[in-house]
């Protein structure tokens, strides 16, 4: 791995990203929607190539239409700075490994690859990138895809 596009961000902003990563869990998996706005910029994108949302009620949206829904869990997080946009806001990209428990007891796995920029409300997720991991090709999740890089 090339050291130089993982530059450790401070303490501060670990612990900022962190915090909103575990939020992010507590607002998906309660279906509370107007939290969102503490987790996502206003134009996020969520999802993998090709299929992204572009909005946070499109985040929502998506969301309610998974079927059946399992509560899901964060872990294993690294997180990186990246150089500031365009219009010079700070960034960073963080990458979690993700857990389900189905409800016959069965686990999933995949990736989260998050895009951050810190806002004047604090760190946001302006794009999630997400991938099935450790699948078995008839998984009943869908079959596994590539993991984040």
């Amino acid at each position: 791995m090339n050291r130089s596009r993982w530059e450790h961000v401070s303490s501060e902003d670990a612990v900022q990203i962190h915090d909103t990563l575990a939020r992010y869990a507590h607002c998906i998996d309660n279906r509370d929607w107007d939290r969102l706005p503490s987790i996502f910029t206003a134009d996020a994108r969520f999802g993998s190539p090709g299929n992204y949302t572009a909005s946070r009620d499109e985040i929502s949206e998506r969301i309610e239409r998974v079927t059946p829904y399992h509560p899901h869990f964060t872990t294993d997080t690294v997180i990186a700075r990246l150089p500031a946009d365009s219009d010079g806001r700070e960034r960073a990209r963080s990458w979690s490994k993700y857990f389900i428990v189905r409800h016959d007891g069965s686990l999933a796995s995949g990736d989260y690859l998050d895009e951050w920029i810190r806002t004047d409300q604090g760190w946001r997720i302006f794009q999630r990138r997400v991938s099935r991991g450790q699948r078995w090709e008839n998984d009943p999740g869908a079959p596994p895809s590539a993991t984040c890089r």
